[in-house]
């Protein structure tokens, strides 16, 4: 007997922290034509205003959608967390508050979920061109000796609202910085399989480097690295420890080069 989470759809866990018209924004991108494959999942971090007062049961395209939340602010992977175990589908996509999914993000998802399941797919995002521009370098030169579980040891290819994952028992570490790459070097799996599409279907609209996006508190972040590469050693396997070695050796050089380039000081 089937349980729902063999149902085929997607769950969309969005967390959000004080934020309104941003996430009514993201909640309102999830369109697709089978409503009744999707579902959104809103984890409050502990706003000052719960989103449930804001927020409609169903959105536009008849995506139902539901609100969880935490008292006190508990980090975006604390959210996710709670949003991975209420989740009802197959598989689970992941979105920020502050970003969009495009119009055919869903559907095109679902379509190529239907024809080639995949433990792992994500797909390129506007706004972080400089990602897709590094994963078609490793899909076209070296993937072919060097596996996404060995790739991701070293840097995240996979922008947050790109991501789609099969469901499993598998939850991240609640750390402020690089808690989504931490989640994925703890979800990926030697023998997963994986899908990249290369079309843009997600959008991120905060500029790298600005106040609370991407990188924006540059040592933090160096460490936080150290601290996501950490989750490897919890498995206790002789791999994971050379991968968390062959990592935290890349992890050093990107320190040094900051150095060098005065990243600090700015």
């Amino acid at each position: 007997m089937k349980t729902d989470h063999d149902q085929f759809g997607i769950s969309v866990v969005i967390p959000t922290f004080n934020r309104k018209e941003q996430l009514i924004r993201a909640v309102e991108s999830v369109k697709t034509n089978r409503p009744n494959c999707v579902e959104i999942i809103v984890v409050d971090d502990g706003s000052d205003t719960y989103p449930k007062a804001f927020l409609p049961e169903m959105n536009a395209s008849g995506v139902s959608v539901r609100v969880y939340g935490y008292k006190k602010n508990g980090g975006a992977q604390k959210a996710r967390n709670l949003g991975i175990r209420r989740s009802k589908y197959r598989y689970i996509a992941f979105l920020d508050s502050d970003d969009a999914f495009f119009e055919k993000k869903i559907d095109t998802v679902l379509d190529s979920l239907s024809e080639n399941p995949v433990d792992i797919l994500f797909h390129a995002v506007k706004g972080m061109e400089k990602y897709a521009q590094l994963v078609d370098i490793w899909l076209k030169f070296f993937s072919w000796i060097i596996p996404l579980h060995w790739l991701i040891t070293v840097f995240n290819p996979v922008v947050t609202p790109s991501l789609v994952v099969r469901r499993k028992q598998k939850l991240g570490l609640p750390l402020r910085f690089c808690e989504d790459w931490s989640y994925l070097l703890h979800y990926i799996e030697p023998n997963m399989t994986m899908k990249y599409l290369p079309e843009n279907l997600s959008e991120v609209f905060r500029a790298v480097g600005s106040k609370g996006g991407i990188s924006s508190a540059i040592w933090n972040m160096r460490k936080g690295e150290f601290y996501a590469r950490s989750v490897l050693l919890k498995k206790n396997t002789f791999s994971n420890v050379i991968r968390f070695l062959f990592g935290s050796i890349f992890g050093g050089a990107r320190i040094l080069n900051d150095i060098v380039r005065l990243r600090y000081l700015k």
